[in-house]
């Protein structure tokens, strides 16, 4: 072999070489994009799973709130003006900071058609951190829940327009913080004392 073909055939092979290592750092490049993808797929799912665990947490703890009520019954929860409820009196005089807690249901006007009006708005957690245990809405609520999510009761009154009677509807409303965000979930029942108008029954519906 001449000299000229060994040059040639070192020639081959160096490039040969070099295509192999633009294919090689190539491969690399877009083995490490799909990577990154990867794991910014997973990030964004983990994040996603926490504030659907959350959001599944707040009503559960909605849930809970609002069967203990229940259970309280209206004349324990609402009460009379001779016998007042727990939804009465000083503690429904919230500040700005627990009313900022209850959702924008704070900032609710009725119009003039309208025979409503928020009554009370009562820092749930702030009661039971006071109370004794055996007084508390739900004495097993757990230390971390109460660190992390914020509990406030609405009551809205208004007026049946068939019977006069006053429904007291009641909203459970849980918060968190999420992404520097404050986010609520909020849960609804009503009491309705047919007594003025049923033969004085008290039937509690």
């Amino acid at each position: 072999m001449d000299s000229i073909s060994r040059r040639l055939v070192r020639r081959n092979r160096a490039a040969q070489r070099g295509v192999s290592l633009i294919e090689g750092m190539t491969a690399s490049v877009v083995l490490l994009i799909g990577l990154v993808g990867i794991f910014q797929g997973l990030l964004v799912a983990s994040r996603q799973n926490i504030m659907a665990n959350q959001a599944t947490r707040a009503s559960g703890i909605a849930s809970q709130v609002r069967v203990s009520l229940d259970t309280l019954g209206w004349a324990r929860v609402i009460g009379t003006a001779a016998r007042p409820g727990l939804l009465s009196g000083e503690g429904c005089d919230a500040n700005e900071e627990v009313r900022a807690l209850a959702g924008g249901l704070e900032s609710l006007e009725p119009t003039e058609d309208d025979a409503w009006r928020v009554s009370c708005i009562f820092d749930l957690d702030a009661y039971e951190k006071a109370a004794q245990p055996a007084d508390r809405l739900l004495s097993s609520y757990a230390a971390d829940d109460m660190t992390h999510y914020r509990r406030v009761l609405v009551v809205i009154d208004k007026e049946d327009e068939a019977t006069g009677v006053t429904i007291n509807q009641v909203t459970v409303v849980v918060s968190w913080m999420e992404l520097g965000k404050r986010r609520f979930v909020r849960q609804y029942f009503g009491f309705y004392d047919s007594g003025p108008f049923g033969n004085e029954t008290y039937v509690e519906i």
